[in-house]
This record gives C-alpha cells, sequence and structure tokens, in this order.
C-alpha cells in the first residue's frame, strides 16, 4: 500500500500532537503567575489575617502594606510576559477553590485566636486552606485555557 507524502506515519503524528500539547501547556503556564508569587501571597496573606483580632486594630490596617512589595513584583513580572487570554468559563473545580478560599477566610474571621500559639496555628491552617485553593485555581485556569485552545484550533 503507497501511503501519501503528505500523510506522516502515526508514531511521528503521535510525537508531533505530543510536542505541540507541550509547547501549548509550556506557553499558557508561562502566563499565568507563577507559584512562587502565589506562595509569597499566600503567605502574607495568612500572616496578616492571623493577626486579626489579636494585634491594635490600626497596627493591622497598617500591616496590609505589606502587600505593596508583592504587587511590585507581580507589576514588573507581568510586563515581561505575554497577555494571557482569560478563561471564558470556569470549571467546577475552580468555583470549589473559591468557595474553600471563601470559607477559609470566613472561618478565619470567626477564630480570634488567644495565644500565640493558637496565633500560629490559625496561620498554619489559613496557609493551607489558601495554598490548596490557589493551587487548584490557577491548575484549573490552566486546563481550561488550554481546552479552550484545543477547541478552537478545531
Amino acid at each position: 500500500m503507497n501511503q501519501s507524502s503528505q500523510t506522516p506515519p502515526a508514531h511521528d503524528a503521535k510525537a508531533l500532537l505530543a510536542q505541540a500539547e507541550a509547547a501549548s501547556t509550556a506557553s499558557v503556564r508561562a502566563t499565568e503567575p507563577p507559584f512562587g508569587f502565589l506562595l509569597s501571597l499566600t503567605l502574607i496573606w495568612a500572616g496578616i489575617f492571623s493577626l486579626y483580632g489579636v494585634i491594635n486594630s490600626a497596627l493591622w490596617y497598617w500591616s496590609l502594606l505589606l502587600f505593596l512589595p508583592v504587587l511590585v513584583w507581580y507589576i514588573f513580572w507581568s510586563r515581561k510576559r505575554a497577555k494571557s487570554r482569560p478563561a471564558l468559563k470556569h470549571s467546577g473545580k475552580y468555583m470549589l477553590g473559591v468557595f474553600v478560599m471563601l470559607a477559609g477566610m470566613q472561618f478565619g474571621n470567626f477564630w480570634i485566636p488567644q495565644t500565640w500559639l493558637l496565633v500560629a496555628l490559625k496561620f498554619v491552617a489559613l496557609f493551607a486552606v489558601l495554598t490548596t485553593a490557589f493551587w487548584v485555581m490557577r491548575r484549573e485556569t490552566i486546563t481550561s485555557r488550554i481546552k479552550d485552545g484545543n477547541e478552537q484550533a478545531s
């Protein structure tokens, strides 16, 4: 049987498809904020909100300025990258991540620690909840954008 010169063998087509998928995934991941940014944002967020109700209110409000260096980092980082196309719709897992983040923050507002040990426990709990939520949301955004890009190409 004579194969056309334009139709690559099956193993070449699989390799080319895998290369295109890897390039697409790398491109989408490069436009999303790095996980280090999300981790530092989570550390600051959990630190500030674990001290809510423990330190003086005026000092607590001033502590929100700790977000400024992370914001400046993000602005400078985002200037160097390609503009990401927003996901057209978010998955149920993404919305579950949003819900977990909101529920964790609301629970944190109800929990006013009385000792520094409880402050540390609240910090660990908030850090775990926020890290998990951000990780799920980032992963689902990447997956949604790759799926959307594959559907657009068809």
